[in-house]
């Protein structure tokens, strides 16, 4: 099976050669106007991988179905990628894969390949360079997932500081609109901010208020965001007043991340018995039974 790991290879080098050439004679008359060492540090300062995968995701998008479309472009819009494509995003899952097999069959020796010539030990070598590569192919996924997982964090843990900020400008008279830019304007830099930054665009486009704040739902799966973007839509609609509502939803917020602190801490001893029964308790137990066992032996000089 060295011939699959030398055509993995040999493809990998022929996608790199044909992206960077393509790159190079693109940008010609630039590198005749600076230098080369100008334009590759442009390039490397800019991404080298965006071009080749770019490329490669070109090719492979007759390959790639609708479900796997709206499913990677749902995941990316999630993470808050969006420089990034599907076809991108299945370009990395297909050269990781060609990556793994060549890692795998590449650390094969040659000199043992007759002695692998078996059927048995030839098809346990398939399955793990198969497992392998599936390994390799779901890299991204588990990539974007874990983005999108921080983000819920970092908006679950932003969330009730931009409600009393939100309050406040209601309370002060300002309407809903004009509350979300001021807490917008007093919150870090963050996931929350950037969501809320962005709905607020889409209202001043023209789209409206209740559409913009759907659209929001849809990227954020997070139950207590949905809840207030729910009862601010509801709101809107039945003319309600909108301050009563945020106080509410700030104040169970701050109740949540209190639950949340308290659950974490019952939860700490339970998590340190597995290290204090690995580390500490033997190196105790060490420390204490040596000099018993000294005596007991007699190797005292």
């Amino acid at each position: 099976m060295v011939w699959l790991a030398l055509l993995s290879g040999a493809l990998a080098i022929a996608a790199v050669l044909f992206v960077g050439g393509g790159v190079f004679f693109a940008n010609v008359s630039q590198i005749r106007r600076t230098s080369l060492s100008a334009v590759l540090k442009a390039w490397l300062k800019g991404g080298v991988l965006r071009p080749l995968l770019a490329t490669v995701g070109r090719w492979l998008l007759p390959f790639i179905t609708w479900n796997q479309r709206r499913a990677l472009n749902q995941l990316l819009i999630r993470s808050a990628l969006t420089d990034l494509d599907y076809a991108q995003v299945f370009a990395a899952r297909v050269l990781l894969s060609l990556l793994g097999l060549a890692i795998y069959w590449g650390s094969v020796e040659i000199s043992t390949m007759p002695e692998r010539a078996m059927r048995t030990e030839l098809l346990v070598s398939i399955l793990l360079s198969v497992c392998l590569a599936s390994a390799f192919w779901w890299l991204p996924i588990v990539w974007l997932k874990q983005r999108y997982h921080q983000r819920l964090i970092a908006i679950e843990r932003a969330l009730p500081f931009f409600l009393d900020m939100v309050g406040l400008g209601l309370g002060s008279g300002q309407n809903l609109q004009a509350s979300l830019q001021l807490a917008c304007d007093h919150l870090s830099d963050g996931a929350l901010k950037a969501e809320w930054l962005q709905t607020l665009g889409d209202i001043r486009t023209g789209v409206g208020r209740s559409d913009a704040l759907r659209q929001m739902s849809l990227r954020i799966e997070l139950s207590a965001l949905r809840q207030l973007l729910s009862a601010l839509i509801q709101a809107e609609a039945l003319g309600q007043g909108m301050a009563q509502i945020v106080e509410v939803y700030g104040a169970q917020q701050r109740a949540q991340r209190l639950m949340n602190a308290e659950k974490l801490a019952l939860q700490a001893p339970v998590k340190m018995l597995f290290p204090l029964a690995l580390f500490i308790f033997p190196c105790t137990f060490l420390v204490l039974g040596f000099p018993v066992v000294v005596q007991l032996f007699g190797l005292q000089p």
